[in-house]
């Protein structure tokens, strides 16, 4: 069945929000629960403890994070597959970020079938007394890391460059003075994000940078550890 220019209008409109919502919000709330490793390992697992005890939890999962994902996922791949970037035919910035959105949802089908399966369907992993200990064994391995960095700055990438193109296809912003700083809070969201997923991953590996928490300096969490801090 061909797929008219108005029904592919919608499902480019659909792709837009499900990206944002309920994708994007997931992404924020898991980067929040992530975060709860920067103050102990027993405070992630307990974040991690209270998200896995919810009600009708599997339910949540199924409609309102894995069927958007699987649906943002599999329309983008079409959507980059058809794409021109021309990153070589102009030199425009905004060439170059619609590039690095088409590459980096490339990369997030790799990450996210990677982390799912070796996390959420890992034996070893469920039944690991401390997950926040079994995810700091995991990323001990170098390559698991840099591919886990890799990953992280393509999500926050994925959303904050996205949330540019959320506000043009739904006609939030029209003039080109808007687009434009639409375009850098996008820059500005992804650094931001950047920032706090890279952190929750170095919490793992015990040096984390702990900013804006009461009672705790900046320091990093190993060197609180090396002089006996609390946690």
């Amino acid at each position: 069945m061909r797929i008219t220019d108005s029904q592919w209008f919608t499902l480019r409109k659909l792709h837009s929000l499900t990206g944002v919502f309920p994708v994007g919000v997931f992404l924020l709330e898991h980067f929040f629960t992530n975060s709860h490793a920067v103050q102990s390992g027993a405070a992630f697992d307990e974040a991690a403890a209270f998200l896995a005890g919810l009600p009708y939890v599997v339910l949540i999962e199924a409609l309102g994070i894995w069927l958007p994902i699987l649906f943002h996922m599999v329309l983008g791949i079409i959507i980059a597959t058809q794409g021109d970037a021309n990153v070589g035919r102009y030199r425009h910035a905004r060439n170059w970020q619609y590039f690095l959105q088409r590459l980096t949802g490339v990369l997030l089908v790799f990450f996210i079938v990677y982390h799912t399966w070796s996390t959420r369907f890992n034996d070893e992993a469920m039944a690991a007394p401390s997950l926040f200990d079994w995810m700091s064994g995991h990323l001990a391995h170098p390559g698991v890391f840099a591919f886990y960095v890799v990953g992280v700055l393509s999500a926050c990438w994925h959303f904050g460059n996205g949330l540019f193109g959320f506000a043009i296809h739904w006609g939030l912003v029209t003039g080109r003075r808007a687009q434009r700083w639409t375009a850098r809070a996008g820059v500005a969201v992804f650094v931001a994000l950047a920032l706090v997923g890279l952190n929750a991953l170095l919490a793992f590996r015990g040096s984390a940078v702990r900013l804006f928490e009461k009672g705790h300096p900046a320091s990093s969490v190993a060197a609180q550890q090396g002089t006996g801090g609390q946690h």
